[in-house]
């Protein structure tokens, strides 16, 4: 993975766009003071691949790559890798409730390889979201612990090969080295011989069907198929023979069932009804058919001549109003008497109930008058008491000079009766008036009706007849609507008579012709026969005529039967001869003839069924034969399969063999390291290995051993960079196919720690890296003489709030 373009905006502290442009740099440093953001470059690299940063010591950690002050940032990254190059691209947004999250995470392929994957440039989606760090991980054929052990050493983890334990070191490198497929093979070799050797037994039990599948067998078959054609010839040759037999079988038979057909038909030939009786029943109904012609004809003149005579009478409606008005006159004058007399006495009554009411409001009035003065007596009386002499009067105001005596007190009470009796008897008459008036009111209105209504009928009946004259009119009328009744119903019979006639001829009509019909009917089928032409004029002559001729026809015909029936049994004979000879050559040769079926019919297809079942028989032998062989071969091959698979999983069992590869690539990474190792401390130190971990001898110490662990700060830093160094330089010779191709190699560590010597060894050392072994080299460094040497500088700087970088000119 070489990188191309880095791109940043929101991402930690460079909260504003900022490019980082790696075309043509192989060897570079990130230059600045400390906290400017330098090692950010590199924690963008690593979360564009794989969405975390080794710094964060969480993977699962992403709020630390979003700047503070920002709700949204981009990380982008244009690599190249095996003539390819990629664009990995992750965004962040910051959530309303504070958290940060990854979104629209992508990996692309650019279709033009020197594209830097604009808007407009092609590409092809590899992977989304979620899919996009797997995607990284096979892509590179790294995961992110590896990758920030192999490629991006961080600050605090650059020394983590070096001191890590034996499991881990070889877990490291058989995945750097692609090693992990030899435990697979292993595993799939096993899997493999138990699969071929389960099939090695499947086939040896499908063998086991195919027993009957021999060369005997189907040799057997053969000769079955060669009898079967022969005995097809032989059948072939026998059917005309049975044919011709069975044909005059067929013909003596529909003799004897054409002569018995005909006598048969001829004995059943007899008269359906007596012809005689329909004869005279046709004669009787004729002359019954006439009298009903007459009777009609007479009804329908009565009818006529009473239909005349009653239209020249008056019509009945007037007749009956007039009446009807006469009556009710009659009635009307015998009413008015007694009508006239009842509006007198209504009249009368009211003009009593009048004077009455007057003369009680008299007598009301005066009992009112009389109370009122009772109670002016009953005041005087009650005042008297009050008053004195020389007092003014209560009422009058003026002075009393003499004191009356007590006055005797009025009945006020039966004054006040007086007067409620006088009322009550007004009330009464005034009700009794009421009751009169409208008692008046409807006599003179009935009256006065009774009077219009007989003025109207007297008007109507003025030109009018006679009630008696009336009476005689209606009488008249009614005699000859009666006789025009009577002429009708009498026509009404006439006509169901003549309807009835009719019927009844056509029915005699009907059973003459289903007679003729029934003679035709029996004589049709035997017109071939002879059968005699009727006579149309006779319908009993006719039947005569018929029947005599069917009797002496069936008497012929069954002396003719005797001779039919004796050439049958004889031909009959001769077919049962031929067809035994036929079923007997089928049944030595067991072929199985078809149940109910003439011979002649099922000889053949038979044995042309039973020849196609030989040859499919000598056909699927053949073809098992064929079976047989190849599971046989099959067999075999699954068997040496199982033994190679098993042998090749024995040869990989238990990581031996990736065990041993791992052995000795680190004996190689050894020996490298222990050289550059040397060259950077100046022959001191060289590097080794035992079970425990890594080693160094050192030279100033008579050649003492010691652990790794008990180095300073400067001499950890060489043994790291130099191990560092030596993967970066071994692992794509010494790796498997699909391993790992690490042509990038990032250094985040402080050169603080190393002397003048020391860092000068280093910086030759990087830069012969970066020159011979076609390696992109990046480091992280405040120190202005480590820098210098480097040709590529970009200098990173903390400006108001944001980090910037700037490529530096050389």
């Amino acid at each position: 993975m070489r990188p191309v373009l880095l791109e940043m905006d929101g991402f930690a502290s460079f909260r504003e766009p900022a490019v980082v442009d790696f075309r043509e740099v192989d060897y570079f440093a990130l230059v600045g003071p400390t906290g400017s953001g330098k090692s950010t470059v590199i924690d963008a690299i690593t979360f564009a691949l794989y969405g975390s940063v080794p710094r964060w010591n969480n993977r699962r950690t992403v709020a630390n790559a979003l700047a503070p002050t920002t709700d949204r940032g981009t990380v982008r990254l244009v690599f190249d890798l095996a003539e390819h190059r990629y664009v990995a691209a992750r965004e962040l947004r910051r959530a309303a409730a504070g958290g940060v999250g990854v979104k629209n995470a992508r990996l692309e392929r650019l279709a033009d390889p020197d594209a830097l994957g604009t808007p407009d440039d092609i590409t092809e989606v590899l992977a989304s979201d979620s899919e996009v760090t797997p995607a990284v991980e096979k892509l590179l054929g790294l995961p992110f612990e590896h990758f920030i052990t192999c490629v991006v050493l961080p600050q605090g983890d650059f020394a983590e090969f070096l001191h890590a334990q034996p499991a881990r070191r070889q877990e490291i490198l058989v995945k750097l080295m692609g090693l992990e497929i030899y435990p697979r093979i292993a595993q799939a070799a096993n899997t493999e011989a138990e699969r071929a050797r389960q099939r090695a037994e499947l086939l040896a039990q499908q063998l086991e069907e195919f027993t009957d599948a021999t060369e005997y067998a189907e040799q057997a078959a053969q000769g079955r198929v060669a009898t079967l054609e022969e005995v097809a010839e032989r059948v072939r040759a026998a059917l005309p023979e049975l044919a011709e037999h069975g044909a005059a079988v067929t013909e003596a038979r529909r003799a004897c069932e054409t002569l018995t057909a005909e006598r048969d038909r001829l004995r059943a030939v007899a008269v359906s009804a007596g012809p005689e009786e329909l004869g005279k029943r046709e004669r009787d109904i004729k002359a019954a058919e006439e009298a009903a012609d007459e009777e009609l004809a007479a009804a329908e003149a009565a009818d006529t001549a009473a239909r005349e005579q009653l239209a020249a009478a008056p019509p009945r409606a007037p007749l009956e109003q007039a009446r009807r008005d006469h009556m009710e006159l009659d009635a009307l004058e015998r009413r008015l008497p007694a009508t006239q007399a009842l509006q007198r006495h209504c009249a009368r009554a009211l003009s009593d109930v009048t004077a009455a009411e007057e003369e009680a409001e008299g007598l009301a009035l005066q009992a009112r008058r009389t109370q009122e003065a009772t109670a002016r007596s009953h005041l005087a009386a009650a005042l008297r008491p009050h008053l004195r002499d020389g007092a003014a009067c209560p009422v009058c105001g003026q002075r009393v000079t003499t004191t009356p005596g007590p006055p005797a007190a009025p009945d006020l009470d039966r004054a006040e009766q007086a007067r409620v009796r006088a009322d009550r008897e007004v009330e009464r008459l005034r009700e009794a008036w009421t009751e009169a008036f409208r008692a008046e009111q409807r006599a003179t209105g009935e009256l006065n009706a009774l009077t219009g209504r007989i003025v109207a009928l007297r008007s109507v009946l003025a030109d009018a007849l006679t009630r008696e004259q009336t009476t005689a009119a209606l009488a008249l009328r009614e005699r000859w609507e009666g006789a025009a009744d009577a002429a009708d119903a009498r026509l009404r019979r006439a006509r169901a008579a003549r309807a009835s006639a009719e019927q009844a001829t056509t029915r005699v009509r009907q059973e003459v012709q289903a007679a003729w019909s029934a003679l035709e009917h029996v004589r049709d089928p035997l017109v071939t026969l002879g059968a005699p032409v009727p006579d149309r004029d006779d319908l009993a002559a006719a039947w005569t005529a018929l029947v005599s001729w069917a009797a002496a026809a069936a008497t012929t015909r069954e002396a003719a039967l005797s001779g039919a029936y004796e050439r049958l049994a004889r031909v009959r004979g001769e077919l049962t001869t031929a067809e035994g000879r036929l079923v007997g050559v089928l049944a030595t040769h067991e072929v199985a003839l078809h149940a109910g079926r003439p011979l002649t019919e099922t000889a053949e297809p038979a044995v042309a069924a039973a020849l196609e079942g030989a040859r499919q028989e000598a056909r699927r032998l053949i073809e098992r034969r064929k079976q047989a062989a190849k599971l046989d071969m099959q067999r075999q091959h699954k068997e040496r399969a199982h033994q190679v698979a098993r042998t090749l999983g024995h040869l990989l069992r238990a990581d031996g063999f990736p065990r041993w590869l791992v052995a000795t690539t680190l004996d190689t990474l050894v020996a490298e390291a222990s050289g550059t190792l040397a060259e950077l401390s100046g022959g001191q130190f060289e590097l080794t290995h035992d079970d425990g971990g890594f080693l160094v001898v050192d030279h100033a110490d008579a050649d003492s051993r010691r652990p790794v662990r008990t180095l300073s700060g400067g001499e950890s830093f060489q043994a790291s960079l130099a191990l560092a160094l030596a993967l970066s330089a071994q692992l794509p010779a010494m790796a498997a196919a699909g391993a790992a191709q690490l042509e990038s190699i990032f250094l985040d560590e402080g050169f603080g720690a190393l002397d003048e010597a020391t860092l000068e060894t280093v910086a030759a050392t990087l830069e012969e890296l970066a020159t011979r072994r076609d390696q992109v080299v990046g480091i992280v460094t405040h120190i202005d003489a480590l820098a210098e040497r480097v040709p590529v500088r970009f200098a990173v700087r903390r400006g108001q709030g944001t980090s910037s970088i700037q490529r530096e000119a050389p």
